[in-house]
């Protein structure tokens, strides 16, 4: 029995594209050569289900990329980008639906134009790729999915002051507003007010609300400055290496390559949040409120003990979009057609506890997809795999979490000692590293081939001041 499952393992998980077989003794033999200081998720990246999803396939749906110049590329997404606002501020036509037609072409060329055109500069097309899914999903928020469920977007409900979210409108206000056809006819203050979103959550209750914390611009500068000095370090640190070059290195290079990595990406996404606070502040000579741009606060989840702990602390970028575009649509449709009557009482508890959830990352996941895919043709498999693991992990531990080993384990640390609490933080930081060794490579595989890095190498300081320097002389 051993030995049959030995070699179903091998067969179904190793990944035999070298020609190799699997024996208990050899793969000892591995471990014991490489353990500790030369292993690195070999373990998950060597398998063969890794090898289905994320090695390139020799076929593509889309042809391959026609380069144009900087100038035209650019110039295109600037007139997708203020054809698709202005439409929103111009007094004609007069009609949701007129508006709609007009921008559903404008929309469609913007989102398909990274997978067909490319341009010299792989900079400026990583950042248009990302320019094209990011306002083109907010676009089809605003000009399809509002004016179908005739609910206003969560940024927009200065027309009740009462109401604190969606769901405090009452549905003779949500119906006055779909008849009037008000939800494509912006004014200056709606625009104003639309433009800082999702990275400002608005509050309508200007008297009422005590600021928290108070942050003007002098001091978002220097944020700014900092997060784009570790940024900077961090590439400067990475442009040196290729993606060969971390397959072979040892368990504590590797890991500090892993580091570097981890550090761009969380302080690139901090600096562009602290940056337009700052473009905020200056425009409107006001400080921030740190209640309101909660990402100055949220410094992001490093150290998180649970994958619900991880995910509901990540960056808030496009959460308040997925919500509006997946959880609340589908906790509709669950209420409706997957209720107690329909499906039973317990089914319809699961349904509507976790099929939102579900959405959320799979939406996600379809953008990180669409990235990857536009700016390298890399597979989109382990992309989608890893949402949606997220998505299922996040479910199951909110499931725990309301159970009664979760209550047990929430009473002992809250009344533990401090060596109980110790031991019960590091029993989760040890279970999410594990979760992360599990999953991670999947996400990041796509980025290690294409070495992102050494794109982002042009947008660094230190890589113009050292960098060409020690290029000239290899």
């Amino acid at each position: 029995m051993a030995t049959f499952l030995s070699s179903l393992f091998a067969q179904v998980f190793l990944n035999q594209s070298h020609g190799t077989t699997f024996s208990p003794s050899s793969h000892t033999d591995l471990l014991a050569k490489s353990w500790p200081w030369t292993w690195k998720w070999t373990w998950i990246c060597e398998t063969r289900f890794f090898a289905l999803l994320t090695t390139k396939s020799s076929t593509h749906v889309f042809p391959p990329h026609k380069t144009i110049p900087d100038g035209p590329f650019m110039a295109t997404f600037v007139f997708y980008l203020v054809s698709l606002y202005g439409l929103l501020l111009s007094p004609v036509p007069r009609t949701t639906r007129a508006k709609q037609i007009i921008a559903f072409p404008i929309l469609v060329a913007m989102v398909l134009q990274p997978l067909f055109i490319n341009c010299p500069t792989e900079l400026f097309h990583m950042a248009m790729v990302v320019t094209a899914i990011a306002v083109g999903t907010r676009m089809f928020d605003l000009y399809y999915f509002q004016p179908w469920t005739g609910i206003p977007s969560r940024y927009s409900i200065v027309m009740d002051e009462e109401a604190k979210t969606k769901k405090d409108l009452d549905p003779d206000t949500r119906q006055q507003h779909l008849c009037k056809e008000e939800f494509l006819m912006w004014d200056k203050e709606r625009f104003q007010l639309e433009m800082w979103a999702p990275l400002r959550r608005f509050s309508p209750r200007k008297g009422k609300v005590i600021p928290s914390y108070l942050m003007d611009w002098k001091r978002l500068l220097l944020l700014s400055i900092g997060y784009n000095t570790m940024f900077d370090i961090a590439i400067f640190a990475m442009c040196r290496y290729s993606y060969e070059d971390l397959q072979q290195m040892d368990l504590i290079p590797y890991a500090l390559s892993m580091v570097a990595t981890a550090t761009f990406i969380v302080a690139h996404i901090l600096w562009v949040c602290v940056t337009v606070a700052l473009v905020y502040s200056i425009a409107t000579g006001r400080p921030v409120d740190c209640s309101e741009w909660q990402m100055l606060n949220n410094k992001l989840p490093y150290f998180a003990f649970t994958p619900t702990e991880l995910w509901v602390n990540w960056q808030t970028l496009f959460r308040y979009l997925w919500v509006d575009l997946g959880f609340l649509p589908m906790r509709r449709f669950c209420d409706r057609h997957l209720g107690p009557r329909q499906v039973g009482r317990r089914f319809a508890q699961m349904a509507r506890e976790a099929l939102p959830v579900l959405t959320v990352f799979a939406l996600s996941a379809i953008l990180h997809a669409y990235t990857i895919y536009a700016a390298w043709r890399e597979p989109v498999s382990g992309q989608l795999f890893y949402f949606m693991t997220q998505g299922v992990a996040v479910v199951l531990t909110k499931a725990v979490e309301r159970s009664w080993f979760g209550n047990m384990i929430r009473q002992t640390y809250n009344k533990g000692s401090r060596p109980v609490r110790w031991s019960l933080q590091c029993f989760g930081l040890l279970m999410m590293a594990f979760y992360h060794t599990m999953t991670l490579p999947f996400f990041m595989e796509p980025y290690k081939k294409s070495e992102m890095w050494k794109v982002l190498k042009e947008r660094s300081i230190l890589w113009w001041i050292f960098g060409c320097e020690m290029a000239v002389k290899t």
